[in-house]
């Protein structure tokens, strides 16, 4: 049986990844991690608007970072993001497959063809 911890835990992760740039971000970051820049440049949103979202994602504990170097980069970390996006995204969900999001096209609302295996 499902605790009141659990689903109040679940309602905050949905919460987060409730706001558009959010989903973008976290979307994007499942293809493969990428830098501050990176993120910023391809969803054209300013940097400091971006370190805001990307805080709300750390400490909701569903992206990690990793230093490489002076680059930072940032991954999903929670194994339950992906299955939540499958379902609430993928036209495949039915088959457990998620779409394989671009930084171009999130950045346009367009989502690509190509599906993982």
């Amino acid at each position: 049986m499902t605790s009141a911890t659990e689903f109040r835990a679940t309602a905050n992760l949905l919460k987060i990844l409730g706001h558009p740039v959010r989903l973008k971000i976290v979307c994007g970051l499942l293809g493969e991690p990428a830098n501050l820049s990176r993120i910023a440049r391809d969803l054209a949103v300013p940097v400091s608007t971006l370190a805001q979202h990307l805080a709300v994602l750390r400490r909701g504990g569903i992206l990690g970072e990793e230093r490489q170097g002076v680059e930072v980069l940032f991954r999903v970390v929670d194994a339950r993001v992906p299955a939540i996006l499958c379902a609430l995204c993928s036209p495949k969900a039915a088959r457990g497959r998620l779409p394989r999001w671009s930084w171009g096209d999130l950045s346009r609302g367009r989502e690509t063809i190509a599906i993982r295996r």
